[in-house]
């Protein structure tokens, strides 16, 4: 009796509380429609209010990690770009049973033959991939890049027959790093059982021009990335949230990941090659930061005098919030 009488208890007090989250959803959206927030904001709200909180940050950081894991076994993992070394680009064919591929003996090896394991290839390099027949095999996840050298799609996610090629013609300059870590994985993972002679190996196993004109390119992109590391030091990214009628962008000490003793106020931050620009958090008092030279020039402005920055439009040079207007 008594334990039929509490599942009653707990059945009405699990509808009075739907009753209350309903009711409280609905005052919520009334609101919102009233004075135009979006739900963006209410999410945004909750979050700043609650962002000190240790508990609450801990259930982000479970959240977040639980949603590493579930991705991790189709994604690479994430490693310190220290971590991942320069590609080597020569193979020794003739030490440990390695071989040189044609394009049509490699699709021999795309899983659909029982006699002979699964390879794939990335920057000509063939790695044996039959230990995750899993994720390879016919009708799997990755069964696309079997038996072919597909290391355009690896990074574009174009998974058609004109996406599945091994030229990186176009890349920008972090899809070349993507591809590089994609082959810090597989060189980690899995054996290398030889090269392709295609695009990127001639017929006797060497590197081709081609090869070493990708290679310069990563390099070149992953020296970018280091300067856009230092740049956001430098020039933190704003906070920003956008609705139909536009949005706005403030600068915290927390804003763009990048916690420090100031918050700075907003600025367009203008790259000068291609006059493209992305919201900064400038420091405004004191001496700069940048060490541009205009800046050292300057007293007790920060970093507001550095030439690549412009103020937003009808936003007070001083403050540390701007209205944008779509």
């Amino acid at each position: 009796m008594d334990r039929n009488r509490r599942r009653f208890e707990d059945a009405g007090l699990k509808t009075k509380t739907l009753i209350g989250v309903a009711v409280l959803a609905f005052v919520i959206s009334a609101v919102c429609s009233s004075y135009q927030i979006t739900f963006t904001h209410v999410v945004s709200a909750i979050d700043v209010i609650l962002e000190e909180s240790e508990f609450y940050i801990s259930v982000k950081q479970w959240m977040a990690s639980s949603i590493d894991a579930t991705w991790h076994e189709v994604s690479i993992p994430s490693r310190k770009a220290e971590h991942i070394q320069a590609i080597n680009p020569e193979v020794d064919v003739a030490a440990g049973g390695k071989h040189v591929f044609t394009p049509e003996q490699l699709h021999f090896f795309d899983g659909t033959r029982d006699s002979k394991p699964i390879y794939l290839a990335i920057l000509g390099r063939v790695y044996n991939v039959d230990g995750k027949k899993e994720y390879y095999g016919p009708g799997k996840s990755y069964h696309h890049f079997a038996g072919r050298d597909a290391t355009r799609a690896f990074t574009t996610g174009d998974f058609t027959e004109n996406g599945l090629v091994a030229t990186t013609h176009g890349l920008s300059h972090d899809e070349l790093l993507s591809i590089r870590d994609w082959v810090s994985f597989y060189e980690k993972e899995y054996p290398l059982v030889g090269v392709v002679a295609d695009l990127y190996y001639d017929a006797d196993g060497q590197p081709t021009a081609e090869l070493t004109d990708v290679l310069a390119r990563v390099e070149k992109a992953n020296e970018y990335r280091k300067a856009q590391a230092v740049e956001i030091e430098v020039f933190p990214p704003c906070n920003s949230e956008y609705n139909q009628n536009g949005g706005r962008v403030w600068c915290s000490t927390k804003s763009g990941g990048v916690e420090r003793q100031w918050a700075g106020v907003p600025r367009k931050l203008i790259e000068p090659t291609t006059k493209k620009f992305r919201c900064a958090c400038v420091k405004n008092f004191g001496p700069g930061v940048s060490g541009a030279e205009e800046v050292k020039s300057s007293s007790n402005r920060g970093d507001l005098d550095h030439p690549d920055l412009e103020l937003f439009p009808d936003c007070s040079p001083t403050s540390n919030s701007c209205k944008i207007v779509s």
